[in-house]
Order: C-alpha cells, then sequence, then structure tokens
C-alpha cells in the first residue's frame, strides 16, 4: 500500500470506530449486569432495555444514510460524537430502568450516526485518489480490535472505580479522541455523486434496470441471513461450546480467539482483493463463515477443533464487514449510497433483534448443536440468495474496454 495523505481520513475513521465500538456497543456487555443488580433487574430484562435500543438505532439508521449523502459525513459525525458523548455520560447519572431506556435509546440513536454505515458513506464522499473500497477496509480493520481493547479496559475500569465512573471515563475519552477526529479529517472537498473518478471507481458496472432491484431484494435476505446469526454467537457462544463438553475457561478462550481472527480476515482481505469484485469477497466470507461451522459442528467437541473453528468463523466474520459496505457500492454505484446503507442496515437491525432469543430457545430446547447446526443454514441461505444476484460483469452491454 504506497502511502499518501489520502489514506488519513481512513485511519482516523478506523481510531474513532474502535472508539465508537468499544464505548457504544462492547461496554454493555461489562457494565448492565452489575447495573442490572443495582437496579433490581434481571439479566433478560436489562439486556431487553438494549434490545429496544438497538432497534431504535436501526429505525433513524436511514436518516443518518440520508443526512450524509445530503450533506457529506463532516457535520453529521461531529453531531453524533457530540450526543454519543453526552449520552454516555450521563449514563452514569441514571437511577432506574426508565431513566437507562431513555438514555440507551439516544446513545444508539446517535450511534448511528458515527458507526459504520455513516463512515463508509463519508469516505466514500471525499474527493481521494484512493479508492472507497480500500479506504473502507482500512476502516474496518481498525474496528475489528475493539472488543479485544474494550472488553478488557472496560473491566479494569469496572474493577477500580464502579461502574458509575466508567460510564464518565468512557464517555469523556470518547469526546476526547472522536470528536476532534471527525472536525479534521473529513473536512476535504467531497466529489459530486454523478461524477466519479477512475480512481475513486473501478471499472466495474452498476446493475441496471429490473436486475437492479433483484440485486438488491437478494443482497438484503443474503445480509439479514448473513448476519442473522452475528447477535447469537456473541450471547450465546460460552453456552453453546460448553454444551458441546467443554468447560466455561474453554468456551471463553474460544470466543475470544473470533475477535481478532476478524481483524486478521480484515488485513487478508486488504492482501488479496485489491482488484477482486466485492461479489467475490463476498463469496469468500460466506465460505469462511460456513466452514467455520462445519468444523464447529464436525470436531468442535475437541480443544484443537473449537478453537480452529472460531478463527475460521472470525476470519469470514471480519470479511463480511468490509462486504456490508463495498458491495452496494460496487452494484448500485455512489448516488444515495448513505440512504441505501441506512435502509439496509434498518431491515438487517429489525430482523436480527430477535436472534439472541431465538436461538436461546434453540439452545434450551435441543441443545447447543443443534444451534450451532442452524446458525450454518443460516449461512448456507444466506449463500442461495447470494447466488440469485446477478453479476452486472456479466451483462451483454458491459464492454470492459
Amino acid at each position: 500500500m504506497t502511502w499518501n495523505r489520502d489514506y488519513l481520513p481512513a485511519i482516523g475513521l478506523g481510531i474513532t470506530q474502535i472508539m465508537g465500538y468499544g464505548t457504544l456497543m462492547y461496554a454493555y456487555a461489562v457494565l448492565l449486569p452489575h447495573m442490572a443488580t443495582d437496579f433490581g433487574l434481571s439479566l433478560s430484562q436489562i439486556f431487553g432495555v438494549l434490545s429496544a435500543g438497538l432497534l431504535f438505532g436501526g429505525l433513524v439508521s436511514p436518516l443518518s444514510g440520508h443526512l450524509t449523502d445530503r450533506y457529506g459525513g463532516r457535520w453529521v459525525m461531529v453531531g453524533g460524537s457530540l450526543v454519543a458523548g453526552l449520552a454516555l455520560i450521563a449514563m452514569s447519572q441514571v437511577t432506574t430502568w426508565q431513566q437507562l431506556f431513555v438514555t440507551i435509546l439516544v446513545a444508539e440513536g446517535a450511534g448511528m450516526f458515527v458507526l459504520y454505515n455513516v463512515a463508509f458513506t463519508a469516505v466514500a464522499r471525499l474527493d481521494l485518489s484512493v479508492p472507497a473500497q480500500r479506504s473502507i477496509s482500512i476502516i474496518t480493520l481498525f474496528g475489528g480490535v475493539a472488543s479485544t481493547i474494550f472488553w478488557p479496559l472496560t473491566l479494569a475500569l469496572f474493577t477500580a472505580y464502579g461502574w458509575q465512573t466508567t460510564w464518565v471515563i468512557l464517555g469523556l475519552a470518547y469526546l476526547v479522541v472522536s470528536l476532534p477526529i471527525h472536525v479534521s479529517v473529513l473536512r476535504g472537498p467531497e466529489r459530486d455523486a454523478h461524477s466519479a473518478t477512475r480512481a475513486q471507481t473501478s471499472d466495474w458496472p452498476e446493475l441496471q434496470g429490473a436486475a437492479r432491484k433483484r440485486g438488491m431484494f437478494w443482497m438484503v435476505i443474503s445480509f439479514i441471513f448473513s448476519g442473522y446469526l452475528m447477535g447469537a454467537v456473541m450471547t450465546l457462544w460460552v453456552t453453546n461450546v460448553q454444551d458441546l463438553g467443554h468447560t466455561a475457561a474453554m468456551a471463553a478462550l474460544a470466543g475470544a480467539v473470533i475477535g481478532p481472527f476478524k481483524t486478521v480476515g480484515r488485513f487478508f482481505e486488504m492482501m488479496i482483493t485489491r482488484n477482486m469484485h466485492p461479489l467475490g469477497t463476498y463469496l469468500l466470507a460466506l465460505s469462511l463463515q460456513f466452514g467455520g461451522f462445519a468444523v464447529l459442528l464436525s470436531v468442535g467437541f475437541t480443544v484443537p477443533g473449537i478453537l480452529i473453528a472460531a478463527a475460521i468463523y472470525g476470519m469470514g466474520d471480519g470479511i463480511k464487514t468490509i462486504v456490508r459496505g463495498t458491495l452496494p457500492l460496487a452494484l448500485f454505484g455512489h448516488k444515495g449510497y448513505g440512504a441505501r446503507l441506512g435502509w439496509i442496515a434498518s431491515a438487517s437491525m429489525a430482523v436480527n433483534a430477535t436472534a439472541p432469543f431465538v436461538f436461546a430457545w434453540l439452545t434450551q430446547v435441543y441443545g447447543g448443536w443443534w444451534s450451532f447446526a442452524v446458525m450454518a443454514l443460516c449461512v448456507a441461505v444466506a449463500f442461495l440468495a447470494y447466488l440469485k444476484i446477478e453479476d452486472p460483469r456479466r451483462a451483454p452491454a458491459y464492454d470492459p474496454a
């Protein structure tokens, strides 16, 4: 990768994704159980509040995409980061579940103005010599280490100071780091959505006519199924792996492998897909995800098997995050890109909010192996939907010359 200053926006936004996902997503796993104890709530009740917040975030996602399309990402992300940071600080002052509910709604709503979808759209809008696909890959490469950093960091802060002070520290840290980055790295000139340069878009054609509508439908269906199991893996991994015969410590260790290998997968994607169409990248992601489950279901009862399965699945899931930004851009172009990502996210999050409950029921009734088997089935359905997406490069009218 030849260095030039046009990589700075992606690097800066990558840093803010570490802060954003670390504080607005991963910190909850550490702090909400302790808040539930203080508020007299069960774990299901307090995580139900979080699910409502995530669903609300999905509902406002189209608005954030529309605003980014119209005004650019700079002030959208500046405003979002300001509200998000203040909401995190306000989390330290809640004393009832109703107050927590409102605060989480504000935080997660603001998160939709600063996390991946808006970051992808913002960097694609800038007039840069770096292709948008490369910038998106860089952003996700940074974001992949958020859990690795913030789970132990949040736990250390809680152990030393308690959850109230931890929320204050996290909110202030988010403001101090993210706000100036959003102000500075997105200040460059923006391009017109109708006049992309050769450096910004490859020679790949867009889908046209009826194929465009069909492609959008099958892409969204595939994204929904390939993403449906993500929340279930995060919440039920330890329980399901224990059901395969492993100890809780081994299950947690195998789960910890997933995060770093997401980053490995994203780095691998950057190295091999410089000229690969995102349809090929998505095929790679789905193959790795399904391969991880295949290993898990066949030899996951052994220690090497569960560790290898976690690594393979993690790589696939990491690459899939990149495709979530690059495939809509390649198939449908820059025009309306932000709003398009917003609507895709809204549809996905509306469906995916049910995943932890559905797979928890499967685990309770049928056991962890069958819960994992249904997750593998979801990836298989996503692959079948992927096969229905027409490749615009194969259209009769396409002439790469």
